[in-house]
């Protein structure tokens, strides 16, 4: 029997409910997070104020973020490092913008798990849930640290999430190139994916799609 609160609903359905009861979290305490069936026997939640959440308050989201991004440059070296530095120098070419995605659990899954979060804030749910770690999923302490960043700077709030995704609205997606190709650099090594959800082919397709999207979305293997 699992330990996380919820309740299954129609996959059609679920992005409804996530919307009435992100409206009541002020007064619930309790955070709307969609989930495929099986996710939450996946889960071992904990409660919050634990050393993972104290690693989380003294990580700086972007400051991670970011450092990320330069190890990943000097990995790659030559050409391909130039021209992703070329990227964000904006100098890539500002293509028509590809399709953009919409929430994936609601779209694909007959049924969703609607988990019930006890967070005051969404950014807390990767500890909540004790969720992350494993291949090139961030660990909850970094995970949580990266939302709160992305909140703070894009109003990002989690809607679904699982062993392998996560989903967000997000309320000020970048308008300007260079924030955009800013946050480009922040989603191509928050998540595994890279470019997969967006149809890019390039760091500045990329912020093209991303300079518009009020959803994101994130995988890891």
């Amino acid at each position: 029997m699992t330990a996380v609160r919820g309740f299954l609903v129609p996959g059609e359905d679920s992005l409804e409910w996530w919307w009435r009861l992100r409206a009541q979290h002020r007064g619930t305490g309790l955070w709307p997070v969609l989930m495929t069936p099986e996710t939450p026997d996946e889960l071992t939640p904990f409660r919050i104020r634990t050393p993972e959440e104290e690693a989380a308050l003294r990580y700086d989201g972007a400051a991670l973020l970011a450092g990320w991004f330069e190890g990943r440059l000097a990995r790659y070296g030559g050409d391909y490092a130039d021209t992703l530095r070329a990227e964000l120098r904006g100098e890539g070419e500002w293509r028509p913008r590809p399709e953009l995605p919409g929430f994936g659990v609601s779209e694909y899954a007959e049924e969703v798990f609607v988990a019930l979060v006890p967070v005051a804030a969404p950014w807390q749910v990767p500890l909540a849930l004790h969720c992350g770690g494993w291949n090139e999923y961030p660990t909850p302490a970094e995970h949580a640290a990266i939302l709160k960043h992305f909140h703070a700077r894009y109003g990002a709030e989690l809607v679904a999430m699982t062993d392998t995704t996560a989903e967000f609205t997000v309320k000020w997606p970048p308008r300007d190139r260079a924030g955009a190709l800013r946050l480009a650099a922040e989603y191509r090594v928050y998540n595994d994916g890279e470019y997969d959800y967006y149809g890019a082919d390039t760091l500045t397709d990329l912020a093209v799609s991303l300079s518009h999207a009020t959803v994101w979305r994130a995988w890891w293997d």
